[in-house]
C-alpha cells in the first residue's frame, strides 16, 4: 500500500471527502494517514491489540529486533507501561499495541482517530446507526472468513452513496497464486458476490492496483 496503492487511496479521499471513515485493519496507520491528510474526516479504525498471526502461528507482520530495555526514538508517544511490554523481549511486533497507529500518533493526529482494539468479528456495531459512515476500507484480517464478516458489517454501516473499498484484491492469476492475502480477499468477495452486487451501484477493480472499490446503493 505504502508505494503503489497509497496515491490511489489519497486521490479517492481527496475527491470523495468523507466526514466519517471506517477502516478495518490499522497496522502502523498508513491507510489512516492517507485519509486524514487528504480530507477532514474523523476515522474509526480497528486492530487486534496483540497483532495478527498466520495459520502456522508465525507473525503476519514485521517484528523489529530490539535490545532489552532500549526505547527507540520513534517510541516517544508510547506510554511507559506499553514500552515495558513491547521492549521486554527480543523484538517488537509492528502491528501490536504501542505500534498500532504509530504514524498518526507521531503526527499528533490522534484527536481525529477513534482506535478500536478487538477482533473485528467481535466488534459490537449495535450502537452505530445504519448509514453512519461515508466510506470504509476493508484491510484487516485477510482470511476468507474475516473478510466476509468485515464486508457484511461494512455494508450495514455505510450510507447510500458511500464509498466501499477492499485492499489486497487482485484478479491477476500470478498475483492470486503468489499472495495468501490476495487469495483470501478474492475468494471472500467471490463467495458473497451474489449478495454484495445488488447492494452496490458500482463495483470495480482499479487496474493496475490491489484495490476493489464500489459505491453503496
Amino acid at each position: 500500500m505504502e508505494i503503489d496503492d497509497a496515491p490511489i487511496f489519497r486521490y479517492l479521499y481527496r475527491h470523495f471527502k468523507p466526514q466519517r471513515h471506517l477502516e478495518f485493519g490499522t497496522w502502523q496507520g498508513t491507510g489512516v494517514m492517507c485519509c486524514l491528510e487528504e480530507c477532514g474526516a474523523t476515522v474509526w479504525t480497528i486492530n487486534l491489540p496483540e497483532g495478527e498471526t498466520r495459520a502456522d502461528g508465525d507473525y503476519s507482520y514485521q517484528v523489529i529486533p530490539l535490545m532489552h530495555g532500549f526505547f527507540p526514538p520513534w517510541a516517544t508517544h508510547i506510554p511507559l507501561w506499553v514500552k515495558r511490554k513491547l521492549f521486554s523481549g527480543a523484538g517488537c511486533q509492528t502491528d501490536a499495541i504501542g505500534m498500532i497507529g504509530r504514524l498518526y500518533l507521531e503526527k499528533q493526529l490522534g484527536k481525529r482517530v477513534c482506535q478500536i482494539y478487538c477482533d473485528s468479528r467481535d466488534w459490537d456495531i449495535s450502537n452505530y446507526p445504519e448509514g453512519f459512515f461515508d466510506s470504509v476500507l476493508i484491510d484487516g484480517g485477510h482470511s476468507r472468513e474475516v473478510v466476509i464478516s468485515d464486508t457484511r458489517k461494512a455494508l450495514s454501516l455505510v450510507r447510500p452513496g458511500g464509498l466501499v473499498m477492499w485492499h489486497d484484491f487482485c484478479p491477476v492469476k500470478e498475483v492470486y497464486e503468489t499472495f495468501e492475502s490476495v487469495r483470501g480477499v478474492y475468494d471472500a468477495v467471490s463467495e458473497i458476490h451474489d449478495w454484495l452486487a445488488p447492494q452496490m451501484a458500482d463495483l470495480f477493480w482499479i487496474n493496475p492496483s490491489w484495490i476493489l472499490a464500489g459505491i453503496r446503493k
